[in-house]
């Protein structure tokens, strides 16, 4: 991951990570030295006007997104230079969360321990994987059977997580409700329609999967859905 401040389109600071505190009157922007990876701040040209903040990420492909900072002061402390101003987000687009989600990719470098995640971790990541890839079109697995672990899942990220790992390599997203789960499955029917014939799914730890799950609506929509699009399903233990 990498964040520029672009004055003019120069840029005046790279950094690795941001923290942005959101204030009812002003926003600030922190940056620790430790993360600075290069800077030429000309303090004159920057305050008091509107910067450029670029956050890009490279996985399968660059996500790249711009907000714009009206800077009105910058502190320069020990440790850290402190951004005060104002973010133009009238959408909200702008969340920590993916800065935070990207930064984890970039550290782990997709060796994500799933499970140690907390729920907003988890969700930030699937959302990540989407603004990474969007929805797909097309499996990555080829084989005959797919098998997806569902042993291990208790909340509906779980799921979504473990389809979206055994349908792709790599930053596989399959939505983060039901209706995503829909609109992905959709994207895929086209290219499932091109196969010889259609892999079977194969559900490992189906008993555990309807232990947690058997009250929930995604258990019926997982199984009606996936039947839908003419797959078979077996379950496994």
């Amino acid at each position: 991951m990498e964040i520029k401040f672009l004055s003019e389109e120069k840029a005046s600071l790279t950094t690795k990570y941001i923290k942005l505190i959101r204030k009812k009157d002003f926003d600030k922007i922190i940056i620790k030295r430790d993360d600075i990876k290069s800077i030429n701040l000309q303090f004159g040209k920057i305050s008091k006007q509107d910067i450029i903040i670029r956050v890009s990420f490279t996985g399968l492909e660059t996500f790249k997104n711009d907000y714009y900072f009206n800077v009105s002061d910058i502190l320069i402390k020990n440790r850290e230079i402190v951004f005060i101003g104002v973010l133009d987000d009238p959408l909200w687009i702008y969340n920590q969360g993916y800065i935070d989600n990207f930064k984890l990719l970039t550290d782990k470098r997709e060796k994500i321990r799933w499970y140690e995640l907390n729920d907003k971790q988890k969700y930030y990541y699937l959302r990540g994987c989407c603004l990474l890839n969007g929805v797909r079109e097309t499996m990555d697995n080829m084989n005959p059977v797919i098998e997806i672990d569902l042993s291990k899942v208790r909340t509906d990220l779980d799921v979504y997580y473990e389809i979206g790992k055994a349908f792709f390599n790599s930053y596989g997203y399959f939505g983060t409700e039901i209706n995503s789960f829909i609109d992905c499955l959709y994207s895929i029917n086209e290219s499932m329609g091109r196969r010889e014939k259609m892999p079977i799914l194969k559900i490992k730890g189906y008993k555990s999967f309807e232990k947690y799950f058997s009250k929930n609506i995604l258990f019926d929509d997982f199984y009606q859905e996936f039947a839908k699009s003419s797959f078979e399903i077996i379950n496994s233990k």
